[in-house]
């Protein structure tokens, strides 16, 4: 009894609080920090989204209580014995354990201990939580004053104290970029071989409310000056009407020819906008979008104007402006495609290929015009593998597959352009909800992965495959990591031993890099899935999410050519509940918008959003001016075909077109 009433003491004492209000405010810090991770744990814990709101209110609520009872400590020392107090303490020791608890979840989340103590988890988690190091760090001096005073004179002192603390800790530069993690500067960089066009350009005119005052040169300064769009008055019905929104319009020096437009935004209060520019007496619009974020590429048909507009159509709040630091112009020239690589998945039960070829030469013609733009086709969901690591096909058996991949290089031979190389990969081994049960691949790689690698390296040779993809997701634990090293080494040296320029390729996510660099280097491409992680608006395929993806890997050691950049040719809900709706059957879809109402989908209805055409060709004009190896489209059966210009491929295609002299 007395150990335990010594135990109540110690947490409840001044250094006790402090500690378990440290543990508390670090939990918060680092569950916030992990946003990423977000939409996973919608999908796969009980609660969905709820679970994230219990989290960070649990962990605030815990943190809280422990400053309760550091202020009575300092304030009120001679109640410290009170029974309200005493009462206060018992809660507080409640609050100490879940401290504890959510503390060394928070820890193991944060820096992917539950993957295995590796340099990758606690790089990636440490870049994930600087952004806040400085809100935590203020917080706990400002605790930690309360700590060390002794009177409530002292303590009052303590509190002016604070406050200059926390004003030194958190800088404006930090409070300006809230809603953005992540600068321009910080993401990877990117090389144009045109020049900026804005140089000699002037505001003409800049929409203002009553009260206003005009800030859009900063716009064409070089600083970190911003022009601050303001929500204008006016109701949603005039969205896109000029008069009611909050633009600025920039007359060049001269007409100028212009192809490419980079915008970069502090925060992320911009929700649409629109470039216009005015040709033959008229404003045309000629790009048009969701979300600017840190660094915003926006790819387009080339224009010639002297004179353009940047309209802020919807903002996230009324109360909040959007910050725009800058607009830049380019006119970039074609050039080689060299090795830039354009690759979609493609299932043999998505578009039966034997189905297709039925449907006569002018549906094949039609439907082969996928070759065109994609230079590496992969074949997914066809291969399974048992717990004892034996290869199957499914219920049609390798017949079937044998059938159907006959078919499939039929289809693709009756592309337009038969000059255009199409290599054809095989995903040899896949996880998840591709038939092998989630995770299911860390039980039997553990004891089978030798002669799996065997199997799949001889497979590929049989049906003389290009090369092999592994979707692999994903490995948990240090020594599933470590089997994924051996395992790519073994089936790289079978591949090349059979077909010195077979490929080797796999699917990863920027948020599970446990592998070598080694393993990294082996990789002839990375299918990087740039999709289904939300943002904080829900969006799950933004190019600030592909872009700071890029640094992940980079960070890990791999060669930011050999990524190719994930779009999505689905949707998914705004409240990241894992429901799916292919692009192909939305009705409504057009080539700007990214987020789209009352989405019908498997008996749901939501809100949702997917990569437009314009999107997926914006991430093309990154992947090439960026140095990556090219985009990934997962995948082929969920776009509308070609003769549809709003198809996916279509905007890739767009973009390929402008920035290539041949493709």
């Amino acid at each position: 009894m007395k150990a335990i009433k010594k135990l109540a003491g110690a947490i409840n004492s001044r250094a006790g609080s402090f500690i378990f209000f440290a543990l508390s405010a670090a939990a918060f810090t680092f569950f916030s920090s992990s946003n990423w991770a977000y939409g996973w744990i919608a999908e796969l814990y009980p609660l969905g989204e709820g679970f994230i709101t219990l989290m960070l209110c649990l962990t605030g609520v815990c943190a809280g209580l422990s400053l309760g009872m550091l202020l009575i400590h300092a304030f009120a020392e001679s109640k410290i014995h009170s029974k309200g107090v005493k009462v206060y303490g018992i809660i507080h020791i409640i609050s100490a354990i879940l401290g504890i608890i959510t503390f060394v979840y928070t820890f193991i989340l944060l820096f992917g201990i539950d993957q295995g103590f590796t340099a990758a988890g606690f790089a990636k988690g440490f870049n994930s939580l600087l952004p806040n190091i400085g809100y935590l760090g203020a917080a706990l001096a400002a605790a930690l004053i309360f700590t060390v005073v002794q009177t409530p004179k002292k303590a009052a002192k303590a509190v002016v104290a604070c406050v200059v603390i926390a004003a030194l800790m958190i800088s404006p530069t930090a409070l300006s970029g809230i809603g953005s993690k992540t600068s321009g500067e910080d993401l990877p960089q990117i090389t144009l071989q045109s020049e900026d066009l804005m140089d000699g350009a002037k505001i003409v005119y800049e929409s203002l409310k009553k009260g206003e005052k005009a800030d859009a040169k900063n716009l064409l300064a070089d600083n970190n000056a911003c022009w601050t769009a303001q929500y204008p008055d006016r109701t949603p019905a005039d969205a896109q009407s000029d008069i009611n929104n909050s633009y600025v319009e920039i007359e060049l020096a001269g007409k100028q020819t212009f192809n490419t437009a980079i915008i970069e935004e502090v925060g992320n209060q911009a929700q649409y906008f629109r470039l216009q520019a005015l040709v033959d007496d008229e404003w045309q619009i000629i790009y048009q979008s969701e979300k600017i974020q840190s660094q915003r590429i926006c790819s387009f048909d080339a224009v010639t104007t002297d004179r353009i507009r940047l309209s802020i159509d919807k903002f996230r709040s009324n109360d909040t402006p959007v910050k725009i630091k800058s607009i830049k112009l380019y006119n970039e020239p074609k050039r080689d495609a060299e090795n830039f690589e354009v690759t979609a998945y493609q299932r043999l039960d998505g578009d039966v290929p034997t189905e297709i070829l039925a449907r006569g030469d002018e549906y094949v013609a039609n439907y082969a015009r996928y070759y065109d733009v994609y230079s590496t086709v992969i074949v997914f969901g066809a291969v399974h593998w048992d717990e004892n690591g034996n290869m199957g096909f499914g219920e049609g058996g390798e017949e079937q597959f044998a059938r159907e991949i006959e078919a499939l290089k039929e289809i693709i031979s009756r592309r337009s352009n038969p000059e255009h190389e199409v290599k054809l990969v095989i995903t040899a081994l896949a996880d998840g909800t591709w038939g092998d049960g989630h995770n299911g691949v860390n039980a039997y790689m553990a004891d089978y992965w030798e002669s799996i690698a065997d199997k799949i390296a001889a497979f590929a040779a049989k049906y003389e495959f290009d090369g092999v993809d592994i979707d692999w997701e994903y490995p948990q634990t240090a020594a599933d990591w470590e089997c994924y090293d051996h395992f790519i080494a073994r089936l790289d040296d079978e591949l090349q031993q059979a077909n010195p320029d077979a490929i080797l390729t796999a699917a990863l996510s920027a948020w599970s890099l446990g592998m070598s660099e080694e393993t990294l280097d082996r990789l002839d491409q990375i299918q990087f899935m740039a999709y289904d992680g939300s943002d904080e608006d829900g969006y799950q395929s933004s190019l600030q999410q592909a872009q700071e993806g890029i640094q992940a890997f980079i960070d890990n050691g791999a060669d930011i050519s050999k990524i190719n950049i994930g779009i999505a040719a689905y949707g998914r809900p705004i409240n990241g509940t894992p429901y799916w709706a292919t692009w192909r059957d939305l009705d409504e879809a057009n080539y700007w918008d990214n987020k789209y109402y009352n989405v019908h989908d498997a008996d749901q209805v939501y809100e949702g959003t997917f990569c437009s055409p314009a999107l997926a060709g914006d991430k093309t004009a990154y992947a090439l001016f960026s140095g990556c190896g090219g985009v990934m489209v997962f995948r082929v059966a969920c776009d509308k075909t070609m003769d549809d210009p709003n198809s996916v491929a279509c905007g890739v295609e767009n973009a390929l077109h402008r920035y290539f002299n041949e493709w």
